[in-house]
Order: structure tokens, then C-alpha cells, then sequence
């Protein structure tokens, strides 16, 4: 929810995720697989609002959020729609363009959502409601990509983060282990701003999540780090099975 890399390989792609939150938001489940637009769709759920900030689908489409759009809001519930739900209600749609241009956002509060859905040019693009207005891009998706919250880092650490990431990238740790790797143990600043965040006040980094888009089988890890548990979830030949 509050970071995302993303790797570009040759025959697929990594996409890992840390979930900053507070301890307090409850032990989330995962996996939970349900259908939305006709797609069998894998995601840990929030106990809290029952949405989720990952998800994947059997067709290899993926969502991912990350809370805030271009800059740090006020924060004024109560909302209309969590944002989590929002991500689920994506899959309802054909593309993301149609998420766009149909999708009323009016009180929902401001995010980002990464979006990637396999084709014959595979399409990566970057989503932002700012609360006001919708902006929709697509992202080069032969290039690696980091992307930090702006609710949680200032500009001068999510600059400072993405060049850790192209310097870990340089030494030649590209591959799933290396990223869930950076995602635990990579920084160089105070623990408020590592990957694995704490901030001492219960706002902490409290699971990591990793899709990993192979040839023929697409691998979902879930590292819960509350309670120190990894589960994992594949989807092969749009079938779902553990």
C-alpha cells in the first residue's frame, strides 16, 4: 500500500509491495479468491473495510494501491468508499481506460493504483485521483519502476528510496528472492524510513506482498510480519490452486 517495485523479465514480471499501517487495523486474511467481471481474483483482505491494496486475476491483470495521489492531503472522513474497495471494483471493468472514463470517484479519498494487464503490448499504467481529478499514463514497462506513498514520505525520501532501488538494481538483484529481500532489509536512512518501516508509534511496515508473473504459472507470496507467516497462491491456466 505504501511501496511498490516493479521488474520487468523476460518472460513475465515482479511486483512486491510493503503495507504500512498500523498494528492496530487487525490480522488481515489471505488468501481469499472471488469473482469479479467474470475473473477469479486472489488479494488479502482488510479486516477493517474489506477491501484490499493488491490483487491479482487469473488473466494476469493486477492492481495495486498506494494511498495519496502527487502530494500529502488532509485526511477528512467520513469518505464515501474506501479506497480498498475501489481496487476490487476495477475488475469489474474491461480496462483500466474504462475504469476512467466510468468510474465516479467524488468522495473517495485521494490514492494511486498501479495497474498492469498482459496484451499483445503488455500495458503498465499509473492512475491518480487527486480527489478533484482523475490522471491516467502509461508507464514504460521494459524499465524497473519504484513508487512510495507521498502520505508516509517526504520528496527528498522517496527520491533518496529510489535511488537505493537503482543502486540494488546495479549490483545485480533482480529476481523474486532478491526484491522480497530489499523489501525487509533495504534503506540507508532511520528506521521511519527504511522499506521496513516503524515509526514507534504502531505505524509500521506489517507485510510484504510479491506477484510473480512466470511463462505459465503466475505466484502470489504473502508475508505476514505481524505474525512472521508466509502463505503462497498460483494461478496456472486460469485455474486457481494452491
Amino acid at each position: 500500500m505504501c511501496t511498490l517495485t516493479y521488474i520487468p523479465k523476460k518472460n513475465g514480471a515482479i511486483f512486491t509491495s510493503n503495507r504500512d499501517e498500523h498494528e492496530s487495523r487487525g490480522n488481515t486474511m489471505f488468501p481469499v479468491v472471488e469473482n469479479y467481471g467474470g475473473k477469479e481474483i486472489v488479494f488479502p483482505r482488510d479486516p477493517k473495510a474489506g477491501g484490499s491494496w493488491i490483487a491479482l486475476a487469473n488473466d494476469n491483470t493486477i492492481a495495486i494501491l498506494l494511498n495519496g495521489a502527487f502530494e500529502k492531503h488532509k485526511h477528512t472522513p467520513p469518505y464515501k468508499k474506501s479506497r480498498g474497495l475501489v481496487l476490487l471494483d476495477l475488475f469489474e471493468f474491461e480496462n483500466i481506460s474504462d475504469f476512467n472514463d466510468s468510474y465516479e470517484l467524488i468522495g473517495v479519498e485521494p490514492f494511486t493504483l498501479v495497474y498492469f494487464q498482459e496484451s499483445e503490448s503488455i500495458g503498465l499504467f499509473e492512475f491518480r485521483w487527486d480527489g478533484d481529478k482523475k490522471y491516467l499514463k502509461k508507464i514504460d514497462a521494459s524499465k524497473a519502476q519504484i513508487w512510495s506513498s507521498v502520505t508516509l514520505y517526504s520528496p527528498k525520501i522517496i527520491q533518496d528510496r529510489k535511488q537505493w532501488f537503482l543502486e540494488w538494481l546495479a549490483a545485480g538483484n533482480t529476481n523474486a528472492k532478491d526484491m522480497l529481500r530489499f523489501h525487509e532489509f533495504g534503506g540507508k536512512d532511520t528506521l521511519a524510513n527504511n522499506f521496513r518501516m516503524n515509526r514507534g508509534n504502531g505505524l509500521k511496515t506489517i507485510s510484504i506482498s510479491q506477484i510473480n508473473l512466470l511463462k505459465d504459472t503466475s505466484i502470489f507470496n504473502y508475508k505476514n510480519l505481524v505474525n512472521n507467516s508466509i502463505e503462497l497462491f498460483s494461478f496456472q491456466n486460469s485455474t486457481v490452486f494452491e
